[in-house]
């Protein structure tokens, strides 16, 4: 009877412990989905905001309105499932930062499209910020599940430890609790002979033979059900194991199924892989997948497998057929034989019993509280999902319709997007050959301007010859329009050349004070350079960034009232060159800092008035600057100046 006793306590001392395993094994799982979720999220709303701006289509922002609340589901999930474990809180803090600062960014540049300034919003979002918060949030989220994974597998080795004692204890009490069994029957045996040769010698000595046997039946009895509570308990806990095994296999696949929806980007792509992961998974011969129309009232086949063509691919939603109910309905279809089919729909056999079709199921697929499409599943033998098989299909049906949906998405965005990237190539035709058009008449007029007022046509007056410089100064700044336009156009095309290669700073400066010191000269302005060092360089195309300088160093002469400084300073270290560009001039307001550098943007009203240009200076020479894996930073406060900052790469060995 002990052994019974110690057996029992060591098998349930073993379930519990594999029970406990167990739920860590499935916790550090729940830890992976969730930041799978909350990377899902982001990705998605990239996508609507994306697909927003480039169609302007408030079909877009429908899913992306839920994203906050999935992000900070998902946030909330992650938190509560690391509470015991600080370094995975504090890359949960720093997660929780990077995407809602990257939430913010998307919600700036919707709210920028909504409010009208379509070039600022894609100016955000052409911005690299959005692309370091990203990789950032990838990053956090990576080092999560490295650390999980760790965990998962360690958890997974006492599992599986804990398992084997486990089998070990039943096996070795059932061995032990036979054995018993055994002896005691043979001592029965002997008790019972001994019995019958004692009866012939005195009954009192049977009467005591017929209690010991009595007791022995008794022990045989208590023996005979333990060894049958040790059977019953070995079969529960097969049982068990089974389960635990089944539930860890079909976690498995959910999770290589979401993986894979997250790669795959176009609808044929998902809608293959979702067919495959059902058939898989249930042991079905053939499936199908379909999406319903943007009419609502029809249905088309975007994949199947296994299954004899029948023609059309659309079907009407209205139509008598299982997996267009599952839709209509929002709802499973199940049919576990053909007396189900019969029942159910009375035409079926012709359209699947050529197919050898004996049992189906067909399950919506919906996401944001719309069906966007259903699956449908078929067996060759009557067949009848379990509750687990039913659990299984719904996830999959949601992870599905989620990937089905951003995949359309994607679909749109890329039509989209190319359809802009056209748009953009007509514009950048049109306003070369519009330059082009206008430079060759500019160019001749400038000329015959310039031959009339050196006489060449006869004598000219005082008035006359000021009239022609007018009409000369008025045509080289519309040149400089025309120029600054066609930059534009080439760098909005990509079509820019540059030439990366040493720069000497020295030089540089030399150049634009030769080129831009008769102007400063003449305002009065005192014009000065400061350099690192003799010999000292940056990379980038040395026409270019004298393109750039001229500009800056341009702005602040006319921007600067006589009698006021105008500096160059180049300072850096061993990796980057800030170029500043400092002056004493009316300052930037505040409020216009962030809009300095938009195209056809002038700093305010009264300056517009009194200062040449059409705007494009500081956009194209910011967009150079990065050409050459640079930027342009501007600060500046009202009535004290502003100071421009050119950030480059500094040139090896200077």
């Amino acid at each position: 009877m002990m052994i019974v006793v110690i057996t029992g306590v060591l098998s349930y001392v073993s379930l519990l412990r594999v029970v406990r395993t167990r739920d860590s094994v499935m916790h550090t799982r729940d830890v992976l989905d969730a930041s799978s979720s909350l990377l899902t999220a982001l990705l998605d709303a990239e996508t609507g905001e994306r697909g927003y701006l480039l169609t302007r289509d408030s079909l877009f922002l429908g899913p992306y309105r839920s994203i906050r609340s999935r992000v900070d589901d998902a946030l909330k999930s992650l938190r509560a499932l690391t509470q015991d474990n600080a370094s995975q809180q504090r890359r949960i803090d720093t997660l929780t930062l990077r995407a809602h600062e990257r939430l913010a960014l998307l919600d700036a540049a919707i709210a920028d499209e909504q409010g009208g300034h379509e070039q600022l919003a894609v100016r955000l979002v052409a911005h690299s910020q959005g692309k370091v918060l990203m990789d950032d949030v990838r990053g956090l989220i990576g080092r999560i599940q490295a650390e999980e994974e760790g965990l998962l597998h360690e958890r997974t080795d006492a599992e599986y430890a804990w398992r084997e004692t486990s089998g070990l204890v039943l096996v070795l009490g059932t061995a032990l609790a036979a054995m018993l069994a055994l002896a005691v029957n043979r001592g029965f045996d002997r008790l019972l002979e001994s019995r019958q040769r004692a009866h012939n010698d005195t009954q009192l000595a049977n009467e005591r033979l017929q209690d010991q046997a009595l007791e022995l039946e008794q022990q045989a009895q208590a023996a005979r059900s333990a060894a049958l509570a040790a059977e019953e308990a070995t079969a529960r806990a097969r049982g068990a194991l089974r389960s635990a095994e089944e539930s860890e296999r079909r976690a498995e696949r959910l999770q290589a199924a979401t993986e894979a929806f997250t790669g795959a980007l176009s609808l044929g792509e998902v809608a293959n892989l979702i067919v495959e992961q059902a058939l898989a998974a249930l042991g079905a011969q053939s499936g199908a997948l379909a999406a319903v129309e943007s009419d609502g009232g029809s249905i088309r086949v975007i994949a199947q497998r296994g299954m004899t063509s029948s023609g059309a691919t659309t079907t009407q939603l209205s139509a008598p057929l299982p997996l267009c109910t599952a839709i209509r309905d929002a709802r499973p279809v199940l049919l576990s034989g053909p007396a189900d089919i019969a029942a159910e729909y009375p035409g079926l056999d012709s359209v699947h019993g050529a197919d050898g079709v004996r049992a189906l199921a067909a399950f919506p697929m919906a996401t944001g509280g719309r069906t966007i499409g259903g699956l449908l599943v078929r067996f060759g033998m009557p067949h009848e999902l379990n509750p687990a098989d039913r659990a299984f299909m719904h996830a999959l049906s949601r992870i599905a319709a989620e990937a089905f949906e951003r995949a359309r998405l994607f679909d749109a965005e890329r039509q989209a997007r190319a359809a802009a990237e056209a748009a953009n190539r007509t514009k950048a035709a049109f306003l070369a050959s519009m330059s082009h058009e206008l430079r060759t008449p500019l160019q001749a007029a400038l000329g015959f301007a310039q031959l009339m007022r050196g006489g060449v046509y006869g004598p000219v007056t005082g008035q006359q010859a000021e009239a022609l410089e007018r009409v000369e100064r008025s045509q080289l700044h519309l040149r400089r329009l025309i120029d600054d336009i066609l930059d534009f156009a080439r760098l909005e095309a990509g079509r820019v050349r540059i030439e990366v290669e040493p720069v000497r700073l020295d030089e540089l400066m030399q150049d634009v004070v030769r080129l831009v010191g008769p102007n400063a000269a003449k305002k009065e302005l005192a014009l000065t350079t400061k350099v690192p060092g003799e010999g000292a360089a940056v990379l980038a195309d040395h026409q270019r960034l004298l393109q750039i300088l001229l500009n800056l160093v341009g702005n602040a002469i006319k921007f600067t009232q006589s009698g006021g400084h105008v500096s160059i300073e180049a300072v850096g270290d061993e990796s980057r060159v800030l170029i500043r560009v400092r002056d004493t001039g009316v300052g930037i307001p505040p409020d216009r800092l962030h809009a300095v550098f938009e195209p056809f943007v002038q700093v305010d009203d009264a300056l517009t008035r009194t200062v040449e240009g059409a705007g494009l200076g500081l956009s194209i020479s910011r967009d150079l600057a990065r050409a050459m894996a640079g930027d342009i930073t501007v600060e500046s406060e009202i009535g004290h100046g502003s100071v421009f900052t050119v950030d480059l790469p500094r040139a090896v060995g200077a």
